[in-house]
């Protein structure tokens, strides 16, 4: 697995993973704003952990299968992302955070579609 991953980023710019650890913001606690973008980056995070748990719940009550514990997994990763943007955003960050996105509107699409199909998208 090592070598296909070195493979595909072989020819890669070696300017490409020095980018994607520059800091764009970290948490100054001397700064009210700053302060202000780390709580409510804590209550989002707060509130993914919810969805999260709520999902879990549907799963219990409703009998959903194993896409659900994936797609309340991604909610956690998500609500874990939000914890470290409170402290620190990083460019790498901002990717990652772009890709669970992505994973989690996939993975709604396939928990409605398998286990709730007269359900709105």
């Amino acid at each position: 697995m090592r070598e296909i991953i070195g493979e595909l980023f072989r020819d890669m710019p070696g300017e490409f993973w020095p980018a994607m650890g520059h800091v764009l913001w970290r948490l100054d606690p001397s700064d009210p704003l700053a302060l202000g973008y780390c709580v409510l980056n804590l209550l989002e995070a707060a509130a993914w952990f919810v969805v999260a748990g709520w999902v879990v719940r549907r799963h219990y009550r409703r009998g959903g299968g194993a896409w659900d514990w994936a797609y309340a997994a991604a909610f956690v990763l998500f609500g874990a992302s939000d914890v470290v943007e409170s402290q620190i955003v990083p460019v790498w960050l901002i990717a990652a955070k772009g890709i669970l996105f992505a994973t989690i509107l996939v993975l709604r699409a396939i928990v409605i579609r398998r286990y709730y199909p007269g359900a709105r998208m």
